[in-house]
């Protein structure tokens, strides 16, 4: 967080002194509310994370449903490189990089030590993700309400460098001031690296029925970038063109990728959303048909007309009354949650693999 224009979050020029806090090193206890079983892992790839940091990521990851926990492990490499004592010149502080006059609205005691720091990395992670957090949920409505556009990680990541009174000047994530630029994609490219694959890996078992599953395996890759054919049963691949060089999903491969974790191997769905020339997913015999009305979370949504389909994502649910959609969109972007009315006025067809 280099962010000397966060006052811009406020509208207001700070005038804070840099002070800089000398924290003696001390052992910090992991999060004491874990939930038990491989799901609380919220899709962490074992190993990945310096153990003694690894429960409060996978903590950090279960605050709200827009920040999985390899999104708050890449920002923190791009931020510190893991380093909890750095400094940055710009007098940024901690595993996380909060500025001196950002981080009282956000610290928190998370450890219960007694004390409250940006050096203490417990804090620091907590800190970290209520920031993303409560970003998250204020560019949702701005987003709803037309006064920014843009990829929904691209805004909470710009965010946390730049300001949210940057995202607001610019009218979304496109800001160009010779690092923010730079910021977003950095982190995306890193979130595969902390992600885990597969249910069998022994790391991220999925639980309950196959519809939350279905969702659980595709949250692991919010964040991640579209790829043009890319996804296989086992995870984000190579896109082709004009992809060439990404690796990710499209939205085809994100649903054959959730739903074959999903069902342990059992249904691997063809890698296409379907039409009358070429049956793809929507006509798969797999798959049980749903009327719009009975749609439930974790079903499959494919989007076209007249039966020929050319996108599909899967149903989340509701947030704050508005139905939402899991989703790889297109080009540019990152796989996402957002509402399902930016598909108002195509036809919407209802799957449900697994039942």
């Amino acid at each position: 967080m280099k962010k000397t224009s966060l006052a811009l979050v406020l509208g207001i020029v700070f005038l804070v002194p840099v002070i800089i806090v000398t924290v003696i090193a001390a052992p910090f206890s992991k999060p004491s509310d874990e939930i038990g079983g491989g799901s609380a892992q919220a899709g962490l790839k074992t190993g990945t994370v310096p153990p003694e940091f690894e429960s409060w990521v996978i903590k950090a990851g279960k605050v709200c449903s827009d920040i999985s926990a390899p999104v708050i492990a890449a920002q923190i490499e791009v931020e510190s490189g893991w380093n909890p004592t750095a400094v940055s010149p710009a007098g940024a502080q901690g595993l996380s990089q909060f500025m001196p006059y950002t981080w009282p609205s956000y610290g928190e005691d998370a450890n219960h030590n007694g004390t409250v720091s940006p050096f203490d990395p417990p804090d620091a992670i907590m800190a970290q993700t209520n920031f993303d957090c409560k970003t998250a949920a204020q560019a949702r409505k701005d987003i709803a309400s037309g006064r920014i556009k843009g990829d929904l990680l691209d805004i909470v990541l710009n965010a946390y460098n730049c300001g949210y009174g940057c995202v607001l000047a610019n009218g979304g994530p496109n800001i160009n001031n010779g690092e923010t630029e730079s910021y977003a994609p950095k982190i995306k490219r890193l979130i595969p690296k902390y992600a885990a694959i597969g249910a069998g890996g022994g790391n991220t078992r999925l639980s309950g029925p196959i519809n939350r599953k279905i969702i659980q395996a595709a949250m692991r890759w919010l964040g991640t970038p579209y790829a043009w054919a890319g996804g296989t049963k086992d995870g984000p691949s190579a896109g082709s063109a004009p992809d060439v060089g990404v690796t990710g999903f499209d939205c085809s491969g994100l649903t054959l990728y959730a739903v074959a974790q999903a069902t342990a191997g059992k249904i691997v769905l063809p890698h296409f959303t379907g039409d009358h020339s070429n049956p793809g997913q929507l006509y798969d015999p797999r798959g049980k048909e749903i009327p719009f009305d009975q749609k439930a979370p974790g079903d499959e949504i494919y989007f076209g007309s007249g039966g020929n389909t050319h996108h599909v994502g899967i149903y989340y649910g509701k947030q704050n009354g508005v139905d939402m959609l899991l989703n790889a969109p297109q080009s540019g972007e990152t796989v996402s949650i957002m509402p399902l009315s930016g598909w108002n006025g195509e036809e919407m067809y209802v799957r449900r693999f697994g039942s």
